[in-house]
């Protein structure tokens, strides 16, 4: 794949192209799909922060002049059928279903989650805010952990493909009230609480994933996620993991985490824990370890990166297009506890509101 203009790129999204830039910066597992708003092409945002693929916008306009282009001429199509025809709807509700659907393959998956976190350039998850899906509440303790699906509370409400059928990613709409910001569906594929900031000793985890856990799925990577504010102590964690080679357990690199970080938030530097040089994702995790006694607690979470959404305009629903935008229609596995994380680019916190189309075959 050819590398993006990068000055169209910067012209269609503004600064959102810098806040994903920025995280993927020494991301270790592969490409990421871009969902572009307003326009098609395959986009990936690819490790060190670069992109590749296509981006057909951003010659002469940016993605907010483009929205409003289109809303004056939609209100003026909108204005001339008015004058030319009656009020008239659907014949019966099976007409209404017949148009939206084919097969009763489709899902139509709400999103409205109220960000508590106000930070800018860094991560916080959404798992534990509400309001749809619910907030998570409190997950199993380490050592055994869970192995989250999308029946856990806090999944997004997704049903497994029937008969034999995989699950796709079609289309769908974002919106976030401050900008700009990024958002990262992503499959949470294990989590475990009740991890101490208030220890030196090694916190040992025995729980393990149930999806995207065999040798040939890159790109799993982890995080701690805060459950209980930490305190002022400056401490480094490191944390032992198998990757998808597999080797024997190792230490990642011992990583900063940032003090007095609140509930929700991610304390690395990034989205994600870095790996070793050469590993391309982890299978599981197996212990965590803190340099100095602070206080507060957290969760660890696994997952596997599905799509990134960027919400470049405020107060603007942004729409996607899994087909023409990301050809590869990304797939959702039977069981996937969906769930997003926020990137910040702005200091204040954010309500998301949109919706994701996901469809079978």
């Amino acid at each position: 794949m050819r590398a993006v203009h990068a000055g169209r790129l910067e012209r269609w999204l503004g600064t959102e192209a810098d806040v994903i830039s920025r995280n993927m910066r020494g991301w270790y597992g592969g490409p990421i799909p871009v969902g572009m708003p307003g326009t098609t092409g395959l986009l990936y945002a690819m490790p060190d922060g670069d992109f590749r693929g296509t981006l057909r916008a951003g010659e002469f306009a940016s993605y907010r002049d483009y929205q409003w282009d289109a809303l004056t001429r939609a209100i003026r199509r909108a204005a001339r059928r008015a004058l030319s025809q009656p009020n008239m709807g659907f014949s019966s509700l099976s007409d209404l279903i017949s148009e939206a659907t084919t097969g009763a393959k489709r899902q139509d998956v709400l999103i409205s989650k109220l960000g508590a976190f106000n930070n800018t350039a860094f991560s916080a998850s959404l798992w534990n805010v509400g309001n749809s899906p619910l907030a998570g509440g409190a997950v199993t303790a380490i050592p055994g952990g869970e192995a989250p699906t999308n029946a856990t509370a806090g999944a997004m409400s997704v049903t497994n493909a029937a008969g034999g059928d995989t699950l796709h990613v079609v289309s769908g709409w974002m919106q976030a009230s401050s900008a700009p910001n990024t958002l990262l569906i992503y499959d949470r594929i294990f989590h475990a609480g009740s991890v101490l900031h208030t220890t030196t000793g090694n916190q040992a985890v025995s729980g393990v994933p149930t999806r995207h856990a065999t040798t040939t799925s890159p790109k799993n990577f982890c995080f701690l996620e805060i459950t209980g504010q930490l305190g002022t102590t400056a401490h480094n964690a490191t944390i032992t993991y198998t990757d998808t080679v597999p080797n024997a357990a190792e230490a990642g690199a011992a990583t900063v985490v940032t003090t007095s970080s609140v509930v929700t938030r991610i304390p690395f530097p990034l989205w994600y824990y870095p790996l070793n040089t050469g590993d391309l994702g982890l299978r599981t995790v197996t212990n965590i370890a803190f340099s100095a006694v602070s206080t507060g607690t957290s969760a660890v979470v696994m997952g596997h990166p599905l799509i990134f959404l960027p919400c470049p305009v405020a107060n603007i629903m942004m729409p996607f297009d899994g087909i023409n935008s990301m050809f590869n229609l990304v797939q959702i596995l039977d069981g996937a506890c969906l769930a997003m994380i926020e990137m910040k680019g702005v200091g204040s916190t954010s309500t998301y509101t949109g919706q994701l189309v996901l469809v079978s075959g």
